[in-house]
């Protein structure tokens, strides 16, 4: 997965990056659990229950896959693609390393049910806050508890933020601000629809970012024009780093004619050839794709197409 990341290893390889991987995810929908609600507190409870639950769920997964013989992925274990593979332990001796990600989808719509604004005011991030240190502080706990890697996980979602959404609708109809889209809000991304600069946006997730220890991504949408912008390029990306954000991208439309093959940021036509067939390569939520209207499900074009253009400094 594209953001996969890999906390200390609790089984003896420490911050070893190479040779582990995310194991295997489990997801809480958090605005599901905000509308049984409707209430803070409650809310706490509840999400506090199913992150218990998703623990067991992570734990049975992790149980069978570590039951499968190693002929399952013999490549991977006979050229030691994961780290610790020992024959006679089995695939658990190479597994454990990994991490159990516990993900949730959806902060920002989950604020707005609960307290009427997201993470981008100051209401908001305290209660978003309080709901991330729950999670690490339960996988910190479930961690020492099982000697196993339970992490945060911040859920790209890529076909579940429109499945999800779908279901929410059938149950709980538009809500404004929710379910009046066709897709939740990626993991805790600040709304894709809220104009702000860069540097705005690096602060607001930034601060959230460090509670995860299984995977996370944050991005700024630039136009084209930024390649030939070095400078600017240079300083949004210093800027995230002195944040300590631990994976970051710029996200910049590059269009291909699939008729001539001149390639830029493209609008309806090509400017060369008039042709309407055009390619259209955008990063949706961590990898980069074909043309998006062909790979991804009407959510995930939805948000695509709903992103702003992060420009001003």
């Amino acid at each position: 997965m594209c953001r996969t990341a890999n906390g200390f290893d609790i089984n003896g390889l420490g911050q070893l990056k190479d040779g582990r991987g995310n194991i295997c995810p489990v997801t809480i929908i958090l605005p599901t659990l905000a509308m049984e609600t409707k209430d803070v507190e409650k809310f706490m409870e509840l999400l506090d229950k199913k992150i218990y639950e998703a623990k067991d769920m992570l734990i049975e997964r992790f149980e069978w896959i570590c039951s499968q013989s190693s002929e399952s992925a013999k490549f991977m274990y006979e050229n030691g693609v994961m780290e610790g593979y020992i024959p006679e332990e089995g695939i658990v001796s190479a597994l454990k390393h990994g991490t159990l990600a516990l993900g949730q989808l959806g902060l920002a719509d989950t604020l707005q049910i609960l307290i009427g604004c997201d993470h981008t005011t100051g209401n908001g991030m305290v209660l978003a806050k309080r709901i991330e240190q729950l999670f690490k502080d339960r996988c910190a706990e479930f961690k020492n508890e099982y000697q196993l890697n339970f992490g945060v996980y911040y859920t790209p979602a890529e076909n579940l933020c429109f499945t999800a959404m779908k279901k929410f609708k059938e149950k709980y109809g538009v809500i404004k601000n929710v379910s009046d889209k066709e897709f939740f809000t990626n993991s805790i991304h600040v709304p894709v629809w809220i104009n702000m600069t860069p540097m705005k946006k690096i602060d607001i997730e930034s601060q959230l970012t460090g509670y995860s220890s299984a995977g996370c991504i944050t991005y700024v949408e630039l136009e084209g024009s930024v390649k030939n912008n070095i400078e600017a390029i240079e300083a949004i990306v210093n800027y995230a780093m002195d944040k300590d954000i631990p994976y970051f991208a710029l996200n910049v439309p590059n269009d291909m004619c699939t008729n001539c093959g001149y390639c830029d940021d493209i609008d309806k036509a090509c400017p060369m050839c008039g042709s309407g067939e055009i390619r259209r390569l955008r990063r949706v939520t961590g990898y980069l794709t074909g043309d998006y209207k062909s790979a991804f499900n009407e959510g995930k074009q939805q948000e695509v197409e709903m992103r702003v253009k992060h420009e001003k400094f």
